[in-house]
């Protein structure tokens, strides 16, 4: 059970934000976005523990195909790094500029 202690609180971590995203933004996306990938991400930690040969691979289609399909075709957001500049400085807080923030920040400073 310990080793599955990880993935528990990288989930903990994710849904901790997405709750607190939805209640200050009053915004429902923040609780699925960041529950999905949550969820994501620590199916990805658990199956790299069990040895599990493709578990990156699962995590980075769970992810890529979110961020393509979701984000990008239904949603229409801005997911290049021009987005993330034009929200950063119009002080919007948008896909663009929470992607960045994790995926190029600070999830490298961690992982």
């Amino acid at each position: 059970m310990k080793k599955y202690a990880f993935p528990i609180l990288i989930l903990a971590v994710f849904e901790t934000v997405a709750v607190t995203l939805w209640l200050t933004k009053d915004n429902i996306f923040y609780l699925f976005n960041f529950s999905y990938i949550g969820a994501s991400v620590s199916l990805g930690i658990f199956l790299f523990f069990k040895k599990y040969k493709y578990a990156r691979r699962i995590v980075q289609l769970l992810v890529g195909l979110y961020m393509l399909v979701f984000l990008g075709f239904i949603r229409g957001e801005n997911m290049q790094i021009e987005g993330f500049w034009y929200y950063l400085f119009t002080g919007v807080f948008e896909a663009a500029t929470i992607h960045y923030a994790v995926a190029k920040i600070f999830g490298p400073l961690i992982f």
